[in-house]
C-alpha cells in the first residue's frame, strides 16, 4: 500500500511540475491553450481514479489488464501534453519556476552590476522537457544531470559589534594591492565592464591582490555585502588563469553593513608550492598553444573546434578537490564542468577569440544542479557551447554554437545574465569531421 502511494505522489509530483511550465506555454501559444484542457481532465481523471483505488485498497489488487489500461492512459496524456508544447520552442520561467531557481541563487542581487546593464538584460529563456520524468534512467538525463557540478561561492560572514571589535579585526592589516592602474577589455572581460564604478575598484584590487598571493586586505572602498560578493564573482568568472584562488569560499568582515575586512582562500594543501603550480600550469599552456598553432588554422572557428575536441578527448569527468580550477583540467586531466569550461575559456582567450564563462543551471528542473559552460565570439556574433556534454564516446556536437533558444536544459543566473544575447547563425553548425 505504501509503496503504491509513493508512486502515485511521485506521479502527482511530476504532473504538476509539467503543469507549471504548461500553464506558461498557454499563455503563449494559444494552440497550446486548445488542447490544455483535453489533457487536463485526461490527467485528472487519472489521478482521481487512482487516489480512489488506494482509498479503497482496489489498486493493490487491481488485474494486470487495468494497470495496463491506465499505463495506457497516463501515456496517451503525456504524448498530447509534448504534442501541445511542441508549438513553441522556449517559454520564459514561470513563478513557480523562479522559486527552484530561488533556493541557488541563494541571496544574490544585482547590487554592484551597472543599472543600465541590468536594464538591458534579456529575460533568459528556459529549454525544459515538460515531461521530464524525474526517475528516468536514460543516458540523456544521465549526461544533463549527473554532469553539472558547478559550485557557487560562499561567504562565511562575521558580523562586528563595535567600533573596537573593528579595530582589533583591521590591526595591521592594509589594503594591499590597489591594482588601480589595470585596464580590462570589454571584448575579453565582459564581467569587469558590467559592474559599477565602486565594484571596479574593488575587482581591480581582488585581481592585484590575488596575483600576489595576499589573502587578506581592507578593502579599497566602503561597499555592502552584496556589492563586495559581485565584485569577487565577477574576478572569478573573467580570470580561469587565476586557478590557484579557491572559488568556494571567503570570509568578510561586516561592520554596520559595510565590509571593513575581506579574506580569500588559496589552494595551497592541494597545490603545495603555488610558485611552482603557477610554472606548471604556464608550460602547460604554451605546449597546448605549440601543437595549436601547427595547425594553421584559417578561422576562429577552426581554432574553436579544436580546442573543443581537444580539451572532450583528453578530459574525464570527475570530481576531486581542485575541480573548480582551470589547473584541474589544464594539467590534471580530471575535472568538472568548471574545469571543462574555463580551460575553454582560457585557451580561446589566449588564441585571441573572446570567450566568456557562463554559469547557471544545468539540466531538469528536480534533478539537475549548478553548471558552467561557454559562450564564444564568432565575427559579430556570439554562440553557447558546453564541453562537458559533448564529451561523450565519440565525442559529439549536441551542445555545440547553439542559440539562447536552441541551448537545451540551460539557464543562465547570477552575473551571466547580462553576457551578450546568442543568436548567431553562421557558425551554428556541426563539424562535419574532428580537427
Amino acid at each position: 500500500m505504501k509503496k503504491l502511494l509513493g508512486k502515485l505522489l511521485g506521479l502527482i509530483l511530476a504532473i504538476v511540475i509539467a503543469a507549471c511550465g504548461f500553464i506558461v506555454l498557454c499563455g503563449i501559444n494559444s494552440d497550446v491553450a486548445k488542447g490544455a484542457s483535453e489533457v487536463s481532465k485526461g490527467l485528472g481523471d487519472y489521478i482521481r481514479s487512482q487516489a480512489a483505488a488506494e482509498a479503497t485498497g482496489e489498486a493493490s489488487t487491481a488485474s494486470s489488464s487495468t494497470d495496463n489500461s491506465d499505463g495506457n492512459m497516463m501515456a496517451d496524456a503525456i504524448g498530447d501534453l509534448a504534442d501541445a508544447a511542441s508549438y513553441v520552442s522556449s517559454f520564459t520561467v514561470s513563478e513557480v519556476q523562479e522559486k527552484e531557481f530561488a533556493e541557488y541563487e541563494g541571496d544574490w542581487s544585482s547590487s554592484g552590476i551597472d543599472k543600465n546593464v541590468v536594464k538591458e538584460a534579456v529575460e533568459p529563456l528556459v529549454n525544459q522537457d515538460l515531461s521530464e520524468d524525474p526517475t528516468d534512467d536514460t543516458t540523456y538525463y544521465n549526461i544533463t544531470d549527473d554532469m553539472s557540478g558547478f559550485v557557487q561561492t560562499q561567504k562565511n560572514v562575521i558580523n562586528l559589534e563595535t567600533s573596537d571589535d573593528v579595530q582589533k579585526a583591521i590591526s595591521d592589516i592594509s589594503m594591499g594591492s590597489t591594482g588601480s592602474d589595470y585596464t580590462f577589455s570589454s571584448n575579453y572581460y565582459p564581467y569587469y565592464n558590467m559592474l559599477t564604478d565602486k565594484c571596479k575598484q574593488l575587482y581591480k584590487q581582488i585581481y592585484a591582490n590575488t596575483l600576489s598571493e595576499r589573502t587578506t586586505f581592507l578593502p579599497v572602498t566602503k561597499a555592502t555585502s552584496d556589492e563586495w560578493n559581485n565584485a569577487l564573482m565577477s574576478v572569478i568568472f573573467d580570470h580561469p588563469e587565476l586557478f590557484w584562488l579557491n572559488t568556494r569560499m571567503y570570509t568578510e568582515y561586516d561592520y554596520k553593513g559595510s565590509v571593513v575586512k575581506v579574506q580569500l582562500y588559496f589552494y595551497k594543501d592541494e597545490l603545495g608550492d603555488i610558485k611552482a603550480a603557477r610554472d606548471t600550469f604556464d608550460l602547460m599552456i604554451d605546449s597546448f598553444l605549440a601543437q595549436a598553432n601547427e595547425q594553421k588554422f584559417k578561422t576562429d572557428y577552426d581554432k574553436e573546434v579544436y580546442v573543443h575536441d581537444q580539451l572532450a578527448e583528453r578530459l574525464t569527468y570527475k570530481e576531486n578537490p581542485l575541480d573548480q580550477s582551470a589547473y584541474s583540467a589544464i594539467v590534471g586531466n580530471e575535472t568538472v564542468c568548471a574545469g571543462y569550461s574555463k580551460a575553454f575559456q582560457l585557451l580561446m582567450q589566449k588564441m585571441d577569440v573572446p570567450t566568456y564563462l557562463s554559469v547557471g543551471w544545468g539540466g531538469g528542473l528536480i534533478s539537475g544542479d549548478m553548471h558552467a559552460w561557454d559562450i564564444i565570439k564568432l565575427g559579430d556574433d556570439y554562440y553557447n557551447l558546453d564541453v562537458t556534454w559533448d564529451d561523450q564516446d565519440p565525442v559529439n556536437y549536441n551542445y555545440f554554437n547553439q542559440s539562447d533558444t536552441d541551448f537545451h536544459r540551460h539557464i543562465r543566473m547570477f552575473n551571466s545574465q547580462y553576457l551578450p544575447a546568442c543568436n548567431g547563425k553562421k557558425y551554428a553548425k556541426s563539424p562535419t569531421s574532428n580537427q
